[in-house]
């Protein structure tokens, strides 16, 4: 038996997150609340063909993307980028971004902050619900 199962994470054992418009969905693998982590924070990020993300901005925490599978419009500090499955994307902390899908599957990036943000998650402040174990 392991000493810290906790430290290796399979999606399926955690929850996901939807938005409550549908467009979003969220797996957090890496918290305080899953493994311990207080200095980092990560997981996935689905966003659906036609959808929209509001503005976000973390005023004290980087936030870095892999692009999984899709492709989008990311706009980061007013300039429009291309981003498509196996590009990694960095945002610096204090810097507005927005990303778009305009393709035709589901965007999903694995996303990574360190340290996590400090304010609120949209899964707390914009009611989303759990809808399965992935």
């Amino acid at each position: 038996m392991t000493k810290h199962p906790e430290w290796v994470m399979d999606p399926k054992d955690f929850p996901v997150w939807q938005a409550p418009n549908n467009s979003r969905r969220l797996n957090v693998l890496v918290s305080e609340d899953t493994c311990a982590a207080k200095t980092m924070a990560a997981g996935f990020f689905w966003l659906h063909p036609g959808h929209e993300t509001d503005p976000d901005i973390h005023p004290n925490s980087p936030e870095l993307y892999y692009v999984v599978s899709g492709e989008a419009k990311l706009v980061m500090d007013g300039e429009e980028y291309r981003v498509k499955k196996g590009m990694t994307v960095y945002i610096p902390a204090g810097v507005v971004h927005q990303s778009f899908n305009d393709g035709d599957e589901d965007l999903c990036y694995f996303y990574a902050f360190a340290p996590p943000p400090s304010e609120p998650s949209k899964v707390e402040t914009q009611g989303w619900h759990q809808v399965k174990f992935r």
